[in-house]
């Protein structure tokens, strides 16, 4: 799950900060690391470096903060040669970062004492995109973490690495893992952490039939998009489910709602949030209490529907809880582990909701590219009419501070 945030920063350049998800062997978060592009390709093409690390620091920890960007979790950044030597990277909180040292640093005598000044402080070392070479030793010997881009060496020389280093304390993490597959078969050699769009891809087998769990959430997500469903219906439905009904009022009693009256019922909720936002919250509360999936999963299905709404009233859209929807239910095919057309046949969506999902060429099916672009960092994609990207990043950057919130009330 990355995402893509943008301010102001060094010669007000517009400033994009995408992120990246690290996950352990059990799919737990714990970092992401954070890329950089300009929105001005004319002042800044991404070739400087040291340009480029400056403007990520200023950005990540002066202007947006790095607690909305990714919580407490660590940040990893990139750095050249000269921001790991002339100071730059002792900017950044100690217990806040892991250092990248790029593959294209020429590995001296200067390097390599100022990696050392930087580990015996306290920070931790990340070879990035690493391949063996006799040079690296004294990296080798500071590192923390090395990272394998495995599309980029064959499964082979991976498994010869990781034997060569085996006897050493360092963690091996595995980027650009693209497949649960390629988790699986890397997570049995030996990795550590896993960085790619793994988690969010569904494991679609011929013929595989939902399991009971998958078949309770189908119908009562199915049920909650009804267009007749009545208060009662939905209370009923909602009170069958005691885990259900517990998260459900803590949700909407927390801070992310804003109420200033405590809700108490489904009747009394529905008042104060209308019918079709409690809807969707109890399709959130459902997907999330019944999935075995990675809870970032969840946390991007909010980023894509939070940010899908706030388009639609950038826009001047009166269809915001459409909107909301097809964010949210664009994750459906990972949680089911099944197609999204396969999926849709089984709920009673509008066609037009339907069609932003399988499509994403009305307005709607817009604001979902949009928001997976910036997920996925797709910086050409990040676009929406009539809104400039300086504004969708600062919606980008509202949805993730929105979503991390309501997460907290999830757990």
């Amino acid at each position: 799950m990355s995402s893509v945030l943008e301010k102001s920063g060094t010669n007000n350049a517009d400033i994009f900060i995408g992120r990246q998800p690290i996950f352990d062997s059990n799919l737990k978060v714990v970092g992401y690391e954070l890329l950089f592009r300009s929105g001005n390709a004319n002042e800044f093409d991404g070739s400087d470096g040291d340009k480029a690390t400056t403007l990520l620091i200023n950005n990540a920890l002066i202007e947006i903060g790095l607690d909305d960007i990714i919580g407490e979790t660590p940040a990893f950044i990139n750095f050249t040669k000269d921001a790991l030597i002339n100071g730059v990277a002792e900017l950044l909180p100690v217990d806040r970062v892991v250092l990248e040292v790029l593959e294209t640093v020429e590995v001296d005598g200067e390097l390599i004492t100022g990696i050392k000044k930087l580990a015996d402080a306290g920070y931790q070392i990340a070879l990035d995109d690493f391949m063996y070479s006799k040079e690296w030793l004294p990296l080798i010997e500071l590192a923390h973490i090395i990272k394998f881009d495995v599309m980029m060496m064959s499964f082979e020389e991976i498994k010869e690495h990781i034997k060569r280093f085996s006897d050493k304390n360092i963690k091996f993490l595995a980027e650009k893992v693209e497949t649960q597959a390629e988790y699986q078969k890397l997570k049995a050699e030996g990795f550590d952490y896993f960085q790619g769009y793994f988690f969010s891809k569904p494991v679609v087998l011929s013929q595989k039939a939902l399991s009971a769990n998958s078949l309770t959430l189908l119908q009562l997500v199915a049920e909650m998009q009804k267009p007749d469903i009545q208060v009662d219906e939905l209370d009923k439905l909602v009170s069958q489910d005691v885990s259900l009904t517990y998260k459900l009022f803590r949700c909407v009693n927390s801070a992310a709602f804003g109420l200033k009256n405590k809700m108490t019922s489904v009747k009394q909720a529905v008042v104060y949030l209308g019918l079709q936002r409690l809807k969707n919250w109890v399709c959130v509360l459902a997907m999330a209490d019944n999935s075995n999936k990675p809870a970032e999963l969840i946390h991007n299905g909010l980023i894509r529907a939070k940010m899908c709404e706030l388009i639609a009233n950038e826009s001047g859209s009166g269809e915001k809880d459409a909107y909301f929807v097809v964010g949210l239910f664009s994750i459906l095919d990972a949680i089911l582990d099944q197609p999204l057309a396969i999926i849709l046949e089984k709920m009673p969506l509008d066609e037009s909701i339907n069609n932003a999902l399988l499509e994403m060429k009305s307005d709607m099916g817009l604001a979902l590219q949009c928001s997976i672009a910036c997920e996925q960092c797709l910086w050409e994609n990040i676009n929406f009419p009539d809104i400039s990207s300086k504004r969708l990043g600062e919606i980008y950057h509202d949805a993730i501070v929105w979503s991390r919130q309501s997460m907290s009330e999830l757990d």
